[in-house]
């Protein structure tokens, strides 16, 4: 019986964000570089669709030209309401977040929402000191937790594939249902830790050399692209 309640749950929690991407403008999943002056400010970044399809009670926005709330990802984070029952929407307008970034496990309910995968990219470059899980460059220990179009980067530098601590993890997921919809993982060695729990990925972009998707979670992957950047070895 609570098999079948845990299965209707995420069955419920896929059937939501599979509707709301549908009802989603095409330009959300744009592939398209947007050029703007240095010092451009777009109040059209803070627009979202999402705002009503998830009955958001909390919008919070980031930006590093000092037009939003916040200059750092992490930052927005922290502001986050703990054990929230109501969605909070994080608008991440376009640029290069290099920070190291912890979702907490009391940051319920949150969204994540770039400009496109290809213009906001979070990155970091920690090896994997004290571990594979503890080199990521983002860390999600929440539950419910749902990004779109966004690009999480790690650009620790590639090394042979039998190098000891050449590890370094994009995407780090420890909790239960989490979604991610136009988004891209990039990593030399081991891009993405699906550590544990139910997630959905829906069309996503994968680039990555050696173990590009491992752990032990049970996720549902649909419509990827998937880019190997290995090199062959010679014996």
């Amino acid at each position: 019986m609570k098999d079948d309640q845990e299965k209707r749950g995420f069955e419920d929690f896929i059937d939501i964000i599979e509707e709301l991407t549908c009802r989603m403008s095409k330009h959300h999943h744009s592939h398209r570089r947007m050029k703007k002056s240095e010092n451009y400010c777009d109040d059209l970044a803070w627009k979202s669709k999402l705002m009503t399809g998830y009955g958001v009670s909390v919008v919070l926005t980031v930006n590093l030209k000092g037009c939003a709330d916040f200059s750092s990802v992490q930052k927005a984070m922290d502001a986050v309401p703990n054990l929230s029952p109501t969605r909070t929407l994080i608008i991440v307008d376009s640029g290069t977040y290099r920070e190291k970034v912890t979702v907490c496990a009391t940051k319920t309910n949150l969204i994540i929402q770039g400009q496109d995968y290809l213009n906001t990219t979070i990155n970091d470059t920690a090896n994997s000191t004290g571990g594979t899980p503890f080199s990521y460059t983002i860390a999600i220990l929440s539950t419910n937790f749902v990004t779109y179009n966004i690009s999480f980067q790690n650009t620790a530098p590639p090394l042979s594939p039998n190098a000891i601590g050449a590890q370094a993890v994009a995407l780090s997921i420890l909790d239960d249902k989490a979604a991610f919809c136009g988004c891209g993982f990039y990593e030399a060695h081991d891009a993405l830790n699906d550590d544990s729990g139910r997630h959905y990925f829906k069309e996503c972009f994968i680039q990555g050399s050696i173990k590009l998707i491992f752990g032990n979670g049970r996720s549902l992957y649909k419509d990827w692209v998937i880019n190997s950047i290995a090199k062959e070895v010679s014996i």
